[in-house]
């Protein structure tokens, strides 16, 4: 069920139900309720002894499918991901399973379609109705019309929609209406599907440079030997020619394809090139489309074993796949690929390797800036590694300079956040027809505002974080639970004036239109991108040379090919750099490296410009160099010296309660006990920075357990402390939320 369950339920199936099958959906009764569940197991056991041999099992309402909707394949899935992620086979279903699937209220979408009723053979029959409707010329005229889109009498279909001949004529509804009525018109209505149909000219794939090659020949050799493949490219190499040759080598051998994406907005400019090259036979599914869309893709690829290809994020691991040959794991790195809530917790790449093993399917993973831990596995022989070291047709690798804030402040030599020298670079690109990006990892306006008088910060009744100010809908917003009020016009202590702090892609977009009035501007954040076809709008427009200067957050980073970007900005990098993660500086390297090589993919050398405080940071020589490896070798002896992955696997325990005192007592109790099973493994009580998120209380125990110990055993004993602690009266209601290899 999917619900936060820890087991299944047994039911007893009634002799008015003649065909039952694992994975497909029934209606049961719990509780009160009536609820959608998966068939898990048919058997004739008996109930378990402990049930009182007075309560009798209840039956199973309704069987909604007359073939399963879950392949047993899923089902494994489903139980591996709730083993190893520490939550309920229920909550996996509930992220596996389209919505209307689940709440059984999915229908069909129907057309009403107009033909010419049957008693018409010829068109000389039609004669006596035309002269019938000259005293009614809009049903004669709606007639003609449908006459000329049908081509009714020269064996073409003779079936209009009924949306475009209303569109075409000019007329209403209540005219043909009219005509149906008299029998000269007939309206049906029939099933049409929601999933968007590719029907361009198929191209064939662009030739392979020697590079390129080279890299089919390795990943072709890897697939046969150790089914995992890491392909570090550095960007615009030209990967995504090597998947495309890949996909058509899988789909000429009946295979299918999965293709996953970390991002939505990269499914736009793919899109655009896969279905150049593979027409009908690629499909594409993301949480943009709607929950109907989402019911017919899913169904669709469930009812065939024909070879195909889907474009998807992360959620694509779920779909019903029946002959899969190959998983493409795109920007491998990207923490989008991690699921944060709610669980399962799952990371679609190593789900992706999952699901692969068990349908003899090869992996995939490709991106310029590889995770720590996936490139530790191919050093060390886990998985096999081609690399791709020169950018396609020769081209340079973008050229990368610092300006150091600290001087440029002291000198006075700054126009708001840009100094004077990125100023001067973009005028010159500008001056030569040149696109620019600007990256600004954070958006709104201001991270917060202050009273100029007083001090006083707005905050969020609901979460322990200063209220981010918009200043296009003027209001607050807290973007963790999106509580939004209107803002002030003054300190509602002190009617003190307001101050604005930090700075977001919304202030920037300002800043660079007062700098740059000449330049068309647009931005894509979170805020611009909401709506369905926001993020292909922009990117269209991009591409097009309708926008010059395109200001974003990480959405513009990765994937993305642009002809004629020749300089990136980064504005302040040095705040990715400043959270208390170990990952940060891995984070920082990718998202800067991934942002450069949007600039000179095309023509001459880019250019990527980062105004940083800390010219200094060991980081940035690395990036000048683009020398991954060294950085890697860094990060690596940090890593190993302070206990992180990949020498040890983490579990982050995430407390939650609305009382801060059973809070405190729950995590104190929890740590205590853990601490005597696992010693120093196990952290003390961490209070997070923002230590109330949407009125619940948060605490957190991190767990380090060593690569080569029993994880599976070590979540066990973990899972028995949990339960048992929740069981304790004082600590009773405490949410604890286990995040296994958390980003």
């Amino acid at each position: 069920m999917p619900l936060a369950i820890a087991d299944t339920y047994t039911y007893s199936i009634p002799d008015s139900i003649a065909c039952l099958e694992v994975g497909t959906r029934v209606l049961v009764p719990l509780g009160k309720k009536t609820i959608t569940g998966i068939v898990y197991r048919i058997h004739c056991e008996n109930p378990d002894e402990t049930i009182s041999p007075d309560i009798r099992l209840r039956d199973i309402i309704e069987v909604l499918d007359e073939q399963p909707i879950v392949l047993p394949s899923q089902l494994s899935l489903w139980r591996w991901l709730a083993d190893y992620y520490l939550c309920t086979i229920g909550e996996v279903m509930a992220a596996a399973l389209p919505a209307r699937l689940i709440d059984n209220d999915y229908t069909a979408r129907t057309e009403v379609y107009i033909s010419l009723h049957p008693r018409f053979t010829d068109v000389e029959q039609l004669q006596p109705v035309f002269d019938s409707l000259k005293r009614a010329p809009k049903q004669q005229r709606l007639l003609e019309y449908f006459l000329e889109l049908s081509d009714a009498f020269d064996g073409a279909p003779h079936i209009v929609e009924q949306r475009q001949l209303i569109e075409h004529s000019g007329e209403s509804t209540a005219v043909l209406r009219t005509l149906i009525e008299k029998q000269i018109l007939v309206a049906s209505h029939e099933v049409v599907s929601r999933i968007p149909s590719y029907d361009a000219d198929i191209e064939p794939a662009h030739p392979l440079t020697d590079q390129q090659q080279r890299a089919v020949d390795e990943i072709r050799a890897g697939f046969a030997e150790q089914k995992v493949c890491l392909l570090h490219g550095v960007t615009s190499s030209g990967k995504t020619e090597v998947y495309i040759h890949l996909i058509r080598e899988m789909l000429a051998q009946g295979k299918q394809v999965l293709y996953l994406v970390p991002e939505i907005a990269l499914t736009t400019q793919l899109t655009d090139r896969l279905k150049k090259v593979f027409g009908k036979q690629l499909g594409v599914y993301h949480s943009r489309f709607s929950d109907m869309e989402r019911v017919e893709i899913y169904k669709d690829l469930l009812n065939s074993t024909e070879p195909k290809v889907i474009l998807s994020a992360r959620s694509g691991v779920f779909l019903p796949f029946r002959n899969l040959g190959l998983v493409i794991v795109d920007e491998e790195h990207d923490s989008s690929f991690k699921q944060q809530d709610p669980a399962p917790r799952y990371h679609a790449r190593s789900v992706a390797v999952v699901m692969a093993k068990a349908a003899n399917a090869s992996v995939l993973l490709g991106t310029a800036t590889p995770a720590i831990e996936s490139y530790y596995n191919a050093q060390t022989g886990k998985y096999r590694l081609v690399e791709m070291s020169e950018r396609y047709a020769g081209l340079s690798l973008p050229r990368i300079g610092l300006v150091d804030l600290k001087r440029q402040y002291h000198r006075k030599e700054m126009f708001e956040h840009f100094a004077d020298p990125l100023v001067e670079r973009i005028n010159k690109q500008l001056t030569e027809g040149k696109q620019i990006i600007i990256f600004q990892n954070r958006r709104g306006y201001a991270p917060y505002i202050g009273c100029k008088r007083c001090g006083y910060v707005p905050k969020c009744c609901n979460c322990d974080v200063s209220l981010t100010y918009h200043k296009r809908t003027n209001t607050l917003v807290c973007h963790y639970c999106g509580y939004t009020v209107s803002a002030p016009q003054s300190c509602p202590n002190c009617q003190g004036e307001w101050r604005d702090f930090g700075v977001g892609t919304e202030k920037i977009e300002d800043e660079v239109t007062g700098l740059f009035p000449e330049a068309r501007v647009a931005r894509m954040d979170l805020d611009t991108t909401r709506n369905k076809n926001s993020h292909q709008r922009i990117i269209n427009a991009f591409a097009r040379h309708e926008v010059d200067i395109l200001i974003g957050t990480q959405m513009v980073t990765k994937g993305l090919h642009f002809n004629d970007v020749s300089l990136v900005a980064v504005l302040n990098a040095d705040s990715m750099m400043q959270s208390p993660d170990f990952r940060s500086s891995e984070r920082a390297f990718q998202m800067l490296e991934q942002v450069a090589g949007r600039a000179g993919r095309t023509g001459s050398q880019g250019e990527v410009i980062i105004q940083t405080f800390q010219p200094d940071n060991p980081l940035y020589a690395y990036l000048q160099k683009h020398d991954y490896k060294s950085f890697y070798t860094a990060q690596l002896g940090e890593r190993k010296t302070f206990r992180f992955p990949p020498f040890y696997r983490l579990v982050v325990l995430t407390l939650k309660h609305r009382d801060y005192t059973r809070l405190d007592t729950a995590a104190r109790e929890l740590s205590e006990r853990l601490r005597k099973v696992f010693g120093n493994r196990c952290s003390d009580v961490i209070i997070p920075p923002i230590a109330r998120v949407q009125n619940m209380h948060l605490r957190t125990i991190r767990l380090r357990i060593e690569a080569n110990a029993s994880f599976a055993q070590a979540k066990a004993i973990l899972m028995q402390h949990v339960r048992y602690v929740q069981t304790l009266p004082n600590c009773k209601g405490t949410v604890i939320q286990p995040d296994v290899d958390p980003m």
